[in-house]
């Protein structure tokens, strides 16, 4: 096989151990006995990545509202150009080398950019929100990991899921995804429980040596894995090839989107997916500045950072009942993919709930709606969405899980990102804040309905395409 071809039809469902293969008409085996070593370590593989990162998003968060909700778009408008340029080295890398060589490596840059953050904010500049305006070097910093963890977020996920889409069979997905899902959720949820109870203690700053010590160990999950699975059929070197097919290029996520339909439509998705997410974000952060006060806090820092991470606490508890009960049930359908829609209802709802507020004298109450709409809408996302949205890269081949899905979750979605915040600089410049935000979203989200349907009866027919062309698998190698 060569090194980037889409794997052999025969692979897109196979026995492993017990487990029976996806067109058998008899019940399935949930986890087969050689598969449950891999199935806790990559629980615990996104376990790690998730808690460290809920750590870090609530620091973020608290420090980028220093510079004032409405400016909050001027950094993801940075973020966006960044990306652009990340993704591209990405490209580059995973095109080079193996997945047991790049994705330990860029986790390593990662802990050492922590190393670097968590003594600028111990010693060069202290975390103070005392102070009436920031520094110039206040600004560089705080905006910096601002980028930093925008960055960090989507590519440490983004290589998580591509090696588990390597490593797992369309099959395997539809069993154990749901269980190694758990791990990202529960992670969340101490990440932030961490976070609120122990920031009155340790400081803002100090949460940055905790979210490295629970990174770390990642590593160490993803070459255990590595070291102990490959695809029945198919040689370790075909799925990890020293030679590239073709020499790297910083453009190959982009093309291998270009030439994909389905990644096109994935692509819009996540595009209309992270418009609206940063539309209905403005209200929340214009609510959290003018409303949460110092309080018993140190500072006000502290206090918005432990109001952020309770809702991010919640958002993880609601993902866990998600995973439980909707997950489970969404997967039954025979066309799961339009689980999908969810997204868009739960957001038509909260919006509609917002614009009604203050003709019933109810406009005290709106972060609690904003706040508990984002609680819902993230905790699907991250449970049941997330598994739908993998899923579909499973069958593909090598470029379109690592290059094509890397594009995908940094450029598109930090490109969705970037081209709303623009759009809301300039409407806050003109406008104000006001309901043409909600008017936003809820065009937006009419948009991401039609593509979701369009997506999701492509899905269809690739995974009766592939049902039909599969054969009896071949002993693994």
């Amino acid at each position: 096989m060569k090194p980037y071809q889409r794997q052999p039809k025969q692979y897109l469902a196979k026995q492993d151990g017990n487990a029976l293969k996806l067109n058998n008409k008899d019940k399935a085996v949930p986890i087969s006995t050689s598969e449950v070593k891999l199935t806790i370590v990559s629980f615990a593989y996104f376990f790690f990545v998730i808690c460290s990162y809920y750590m870090l998003k609530p620091v973020r968060d608290s420090l980028a509202l220093e510079f004032g909700s409405k400016n909050i778009n001027i950094l993801n408008i940075l973020s966006m150009f960044c990306l652009v340029g990340v993704n591209a080295l990405y490209s580059i890398i995973v095109g080079k080398y193996k997945r047991d060589i790049f994705i330990p490596y860029i986790t390593k840059f990662f802990i050492g950019c922590l190393v670097i953050f968590w003594l600028i904010f111990s010693y060069a500049i202290p975390i103070n929100s005392s102070q009436s305006s920031l520094s110039i070097t206040e600004i560089v910093c705080y905006g910096g990991y601002y980028l930093w963890v925008n960055v960090f977020s989507l590519v440490a996920v983004c290589m998580f899921w591509s090696f588990m889409n390597d490593v797992f069979t369309v099959e395997q997905s539809k069993r154990l995804y749901t269980y190694i899902g758990y791990g990202g959720l529960i992670g969340g949820a101490v990440g932030s429980a961490i976070t609120k109870f122990t920031v009155k203690i340790v400081g803002t700053d100090n949460i940055l040596l905790i979210a490295i010590a629970l990174l770390y160990p990642s590593i160490w999950c993803m070459k255990y894995i590595h070291t102990r699975y490959h695809p029945e059929g198919i040689k370790q070197d075909d799925i990890t090839p020293t030679k590239p097919a073709h020499p790297a290029s910083p453009y190959d996520g982009f093309i291998s989107v270009s030439k994909n339909l389905i990644l096109i439509l994935m692509a819009f998705e996540m595009f209309f997916y992270t418009c609206s997410t940063t539309f209905f974000s403005q209200q929340m952060n214009h609510l959290v500045e003018t409303e949460i006060q110092q309080g018993a806090f140190a500072s006000v820092s502290d206090a918005r950072t432990s109001f952020i991470a309770n809702v991010y606490g919640w958002v993880n508890i609601m993902s866990l009942v998600s995973q439980f009960v909707i997950t489970q049930l969404v997967m039954l359908l025979k066309n799961p993919i339009f689980g999908l829609l969810l997204l868009n209802i739960i957001q038509i709802v909260g919006t509609g709930i917002l614009l009604s507020l203050p003709s019933l004298g109810l406009a005290s109450i709106s972060l609690a709606v904003v706040s508990w709409t984002f609680i819902l809408r993230r905790s699907l996302d991250y449970s049941t969405a997330r598994i739908l949205r993998e899923s579909i890269y499973i069958p593909l081949d090598r470029q379109a899980k690592y290059q094509g899905k890397g594009f995908i979750d940094t450029v598109v979605f930090r490109f969705g990102d970037g081209l709303s915040s623009i759009m809301l600089f300039g409407g806050m410049t003109y406008f104000g804040y006001g309901t043409w935000i909600d008017y936003s979203i809820l065009i937006v989200m009419a948009m991401q309905f039609y593509v979701i349907i369009r997506a999701a009866k492509l899905y269809a027919r690739l995974v009766n395409e592939a049902k039909q062309a599969t054969v009896a698998p071949t002993a693994a190698v």
